[in-house]
């Protein structure tokens, strides 16, 4: 689980006065002072997309450590798996969506080297498939992928993206 040691960066990405605008302009702030604070709710929530295959209390621990680190959590500990549930159920998935949208955004400037050309953002896609038009130029220009049953070949020719 070394992977996991990253996720006290949540806490760098996501400053802890960020996370807090986005749960107060939600109105899901607490009432009072609860073991599982909207805050590490929102971190906890996450750290389970980013690490989806860890095991819940195991991703619950990591965001404490980087609050631990920064001061911000005292003795606190991490409770049962039934309360980080009903906690994500009370906070509901609002503050999610307005930390998203606060900053989700490029994050290259027309300054960074490499990252425009010509004045158009670059971006790069990777072991993606696309279909394209089924036409015999498309078909000479990027063939048609087999389709898993024998010697059959699939609808579509596909653009195949890789590095």
């Amino acid at each position: 689980m070394s992977e996991l040691s990253g996720l006290g960066l949540l806490t760098w990405v996501y400053p802890p006065g960020l996370v807090d605008r986005a749960v107060g302009a939600c109105g899901c702030a607490e009432q009072r002072r609860r073991l599982l604070p909207a805050r590490l709710v929102v971190y906890s929530v996450l750290g389970l997309a980013l690490f989806s295959p860890a095991p819940y209390l195991e991703v619950m621990r990591r965001p404490v450590e980087g609050l631990r680190c920064q001061g911000l959590l005292g003795g606190w500990h991490v409770p049962a798996k039934s309360s980080l549930f009903r906690a994500r159920q009370r906070l509901g998935c609002e503050p999610s969506r307005v930390l998203f949208a606060t900053t989700a955004k490029p994050m290259a400037t027309e300054a960074t080297p490499g990252a425009f050309w010509r004045g158009l953002r670059l971006l790069a896609v990777d072991g993606t498939c696309r279909d394209v038009a089924d036409s015999e130029a498309n078909e000479a220009a990027f063939g048609r992928p087999g389709n898993g049953r024998g010697s059959g070949r699939s609808a579509f020719p596909q653009v195949r993206m890789a590095a």
